[in-house]
């Protein structure tokens, strides 16, 4: 697959718009373009670099594809205990305990199922992550609206986002009485 592709930069135009330069030579500006000149690109084992060029035309440096999802969810969760859920919000402070933890599964490695790529994004500006699903064909163009935001789970003043599930009355109960200890004498 590697073999068939051409180059693939990423570029700011002379207008100062986001572009796809191929060969060195060609550029693409917009979807229909990009798969008119690189249509290997449509192969599913190019959708990490097809993720990266739709994502750089529609959205140049303000994303980024997430390539590792665990890597995501391992630097997400790392921010977030590093942040302490008692503080205020503050206006112009960017905190992702102020918006809540994603469904980690949910978020995947770009995927190509015949003409729909779906690809998870990372906003450059507030950490959250974004899902992007978008039709492959020539009259399709990318932009703000295809970047979805993901459902966020909110976390409480006092709550550790990474804390196991609360036991049921009958599970602390069963605790209680292991803990339980009776004097022998």
């Amino acid at each position: 697959m590697a073999d068939e592709l051409p180059n693939i930069d990423l570029a700011l135009g002379a207008g100062s718009e986001y572009m796809v330069v191929v060969d060195d030579a060609q550029k693409a500006s917009d979807l229909g373009q990009l798969l008119a000149l690189a249509p290997g690109l449509l192969d599913p084992e190019a959708a990490l670099v097809l993720a990266q060029a739709v994502n750089h035309i529609a959205q140049g440096h303000g994303f980024s594809v997430i390539e590792d999802p665990a890597e995501f969810a391992s630097a997400y969760q790392a921010q977030l205990a590093k942040e302490d859920p008692s503080e205020p919000w503050q206006e112009g402070v960017i905190r992702l305990v102020d918006f809540g933890v994603p469904d980690f599964e949910e978020i995947a490695a770009p995927i190509l199922t015949g003409e729909t790529l779906v690809f998870f994004a990372r906003d450059g500006f507030t950490g959250l992550p974004y899902r992007v699903e978008v039709a492959l064909n020539p009259a399709t163009s990318v932009g703000a609206d295809d970047y979805k935001a993901l459902d966020l789970e909110p976390l409480g003043d006092d709550e550790d986002p990474f804390a196991e599930e609360e036991l049921s009355d009958e599970d602390k109960a069963f605790l209680d009485s292991l803990e339980t200890t009776t004097d022998p004498d």
